[in-house]
């Protein structure tokens, strides 16, 4: 008999780590450090490539660096993320679980501050919506009052772009094509 538990939301992360390393969270990609953190005694190794060294306007600091999904409906070919890649692993969060394991990993102090980002599923207005909802838990349930560098996705609404700029400390748009042109 096969039994498949879900993992808990710490695997979830580290298992996002993959996806992750696409995702720049500062202003100098190639310049962004990992560090294995400890939590307890014991190595948090599993989540290192979800945390990087970023410069802030109040200088560097470690952020935790996920998604809300790295599932992706998009066949772009030159995504990493596109559906058409069958390899990557594929985990999603919910807002919940996104704002609940952020939450974990900055009281451990391992963390300073929050890159967002996501693939696409049902929408760029679906995953916006969610991307938000996840700041909208943190600053309201877990009264996190600190950094926050949120993406904007493809065809996310004007309102969304605005509450986005409300919750943020940073907002980006990835500008991409599939052509030099």
């Amino acid at each position: 008999m096969n039994i498949n538990a879900k993992p808990d939301i710490v695997t979830k992360l580290a298992r996002m780590s993959d996806a992750t390393i696409y995702e720049p969270a500062g202003d100098s990609p190639q310049a962004e450090r990992h560090q294995t953190p400890k939590l307890a005694g014991r190595k948090l190794s599993d989540i290192k490539q979800c945390i990087s060294h970023v410069s802030t306007p109040t200088g560097k600091m470690p952020v935790l660096k996920s998604m809300i999904t790295s599932a992706c409906e998009r066949d772009c070919f030159y995504c990493p993320f596109r559906a058409g890649r069958d390899k990557m692993r594929r985990e999603s969060f919910t807002p919940d679980e996104m704002a609940s394991v952020f939450d974990k990993v900055q009281r451990a102090k391992l963390v300073e501050g929050l890159f967002l980002s996501s693939g696409i599923i049902n929408g760029g207005v679906t995953v916006q919506d969610k991307v938000i909802d996840t700041v909208e838990i943190l600053r309201k349930k877990y009264d996190y009052r600190g950094y926050v560098h949120l993406k904007i996705m493809p065809g996310a609404e004007m309102d969304q772009i605005r509450r986005a700029m409300q919750l943020a400390d940073r907002i980006s748009i990835n500008l991409e094509g599939p052509t030099k042109e």
